[in-house]
C-alpha cells in the first residue's frame, strides 16, 4: 500500500481567491500549466497542459466550494508511470481569517518511486499558487528544465534522471 504525499501551506489570501485559482481555467494557469479544461463538478473533466505536449488529466470526484476539491490525477504521457485516473488529489481549504487560507493537499495512490518527485513538485507548485493568490509574480515554473530541444530528461518518466 502506498503512502500519501501531504503538502501544507498558508496563503495570505481569502479562501474564495484560492478556490478560484483551483477551479477556473484562466486562474489555474497562472500557477500551474499553460492551458486547462476544467469542469469542476463530480464526474467533470480535469485536464491541463503543463508545457507543450505534456498533459495531466482526470475526473472530479468531489467539489465543495470553496472548501474542498478531490480529483483523480495522472499523466497522459505513457513514459510517466502514473496514468490518468490512477491516483487521487484532495485539496482542502481552511479559512484562518478574511485574508489567510490554510491549504492541505493530499496525493494518494502513488507508487513509492513517484512519491518524492510529486512531493517536491507539489511543494514548488503550491509556492506558485501562494504567489498568484497574493498577486505576486510566481517563482519559475519547475517544469522549465524539461521543456524545449535542450531539455533535461523528465525525472517522472521511466528512465529519467533525478
Amino acid at each position: 500500500m502506498s503512502q500519501d504525499v501531504v503538502v501544507e501551506v498558508e496563503i495570505r489570501a481569502s479562501v474564495e481567491t484560492v478556490w478560484r485559482l483551483l477551479v477556473e481555467p484562466a486562474e489555474l494557469v497562472r500557477w500551474l500549466g499553460i492551458s486547462a479544461t476544467l469542469e469542476p463538478r463530480p464526474g467533470g473533466r480535469f485536464r491541463f497542459e503543463l508545457f507543450p505536449g505534456q498533459f495531466c488529466s482526470g475526473r472530479y470526484l468531489e467539489v465543495a466550494p470553496p472548501r474542498r476539491v478531490v480529483l483523480t490525477w495522472g499523466w497522459e504521457d505513457p513514459a510517466i508511470p502514473v496514468p490518468p485516473g490512477s491516483t487521487t488529489v484532495a485539496i482542502d481549504l481552511d479559512s484562518r481569517g478574511s485574508e489567510l487560507t490554510a491549504v492541505r493537499l493530499v496525493h494518494s495512490g502513488l507508487e513509492t518511486a513517484m512519491r518524492p518527485l510529486h512531493a517536491e513538485g507539489w511543494q514548488r507548485y503550491l509556492r506558485r499558487l501562494a504567489a498568484a493568490a497574493t498577486g505576486a509574480e510566481p517563482p519559475p515554473d519547475p517544469s522549465l528544465p524539461y521543456q524545449g530541444p535542450d531539455a533535461a530528461p523528465n525525472p517522472l518518466a521511466r528512465g529519467g534522471t533525478q
